[in-house]
């Protein structure tokens, strides 16, 4: 029995250390790191948004299900040449305050929608999505169709993913992992393993594509405790959210730009069980369905890029979103 309290007593005070450790890690982070964009509230919880450049239409960035405001570090600036440009931190990411689950679709493009409105920015808008991004711009032009000028979907999910066993096979190991990694990036540990420069491959990889001055706070970003939470309860709202998306309605003649990563890589460190073959067959199959959305619609193809072609190819979506800003056009904004 002593040694059992003896236990206990060491793998309490290995917690309390830990979360402290974690806590301290937070706290300094947040002094070195203050968001560069404004904090705005939208009903409960605070929404980082950050906007570069004048100019209609707005564009604004939706970035992936791993992603906030600093995935679109190698595009923004660029873009802001041309009109002005905004990205945000959805709930629980980056800078931004955790919101209200469960985290669909639909939630997140009502507390954007929110945020816009309250920041004073109004439409007409240039929606760029990327991966689940697509989703919740689709979402949004579903119920503020009039704000969106245009759409540019960057290898973006399909709503018909889930009836795949492959895409299952992709998603299964995160929906496992992200929980428990939450957990132990609460108790200071993932903190301490980047101390150590020990990233995932795929962390790793968008690391090495950002420029020096970046990387620290890309850390601090993955370090966070509500980060892993957050991707928990992103990928648990997934399957909800693709029913949400195959409700929507089709987009007329609305102008359309589908990117599409086919690059050696499409993700670093695929299940092993997955037959990478058919997953990358499947996902041009559907990255071509998309292109259906709208009669006005052209597509891209990425041949350098993994899924993340705002890190590998960020021209190609400059590129993208400047040709549509650019033959759209150009008249005053008005009420969001």
């Amino acid at each position: 029995m002593r040694w059992l309290i003896r236990l206990a007593g060491l793998v309490l005070l290995l917690v309390m250390i830990g979360a402290g450790y974690q806590s301290v890690g937070t706290a300094i982070d947040q002094a070195r790191y203050p968001p560069p964009g404004d904090l705005i509230n939208v009903g409960g919880h605070q929404l980082h948004l950050y906007c570069l450049g004048e100019g209609s239409p707005t564009v604004i960035l939706e970035a992936a299900g791993l992603g906030w405001s600093l995935y679109w570090n190698r595009v923004q600036p660029d873009l802001a040449k041309v009109t002005r440009v905004c990205s945000y931190d959805r709930a629980g990411l980056g800078w931004s305050e955790s919101g209200p689950s469960p985290r669909t679709g639909q939630r997140i493009a009502r507390e954007l929608h929110t945020l816009l409105a309250r920041a004073g920015i109004a439409g007409p808008y240039v929606l760029v999505g990327h991966s689940l991004g697509g989703f919740i711009i689709r979402l949004y032009r579903q119920t503020h169709p009039a704000d969106v000028a245009g759409m540019v979907l960057v290898d973006a999910g399909h709503e018909r993913q889930f009836e795949q066993e492959e895409f299952r096979k992709f998603v299964a190991p995160g929906k496992i992992a992200f929980p428990i990694v939450g957990a132990v990036t609460s108790l200071g540990v993932t903190r301490l393993l980047m101390a150590f420069d020990l990233l995932p491959p795929l962390f790793a990889q968008q690391e090495d594509k950002m420029a020096s001055d970046i990387r620290p706070m890309l850390r601090a970003g993955w370090a966070q405790t509500r980060y892993f939470a957050t991707m928990a309860d992103e990928a648990a709202a997934l399957e909800e959210t693709c029913l949400q998306v195959r409700r929507a309605d089709p987009l007329g003649d609305l102008p359309l730009t589908i990117l599409t990563a086919t690059g050696p890589t499409w993700w670093p460190d695929m299940p092993s069980d997955l037959d990478q073959v058919k997953f990358r067959r499947m996902w041009l199959q559907w990255q071509t369905d998309l292109t259906k959305l709208s009669t006005n619609s052209r597509h891209v193809f990425a041949d350098q890029s993994s899924h993340f072609i705002n890190f590998d190819q960020p021209e190609l979506v400059v590129g993208a979103v400047r040709e549509m800003v650019e033959r759209l056009p150009q008249k005053p904004a008005g009420n969001t």
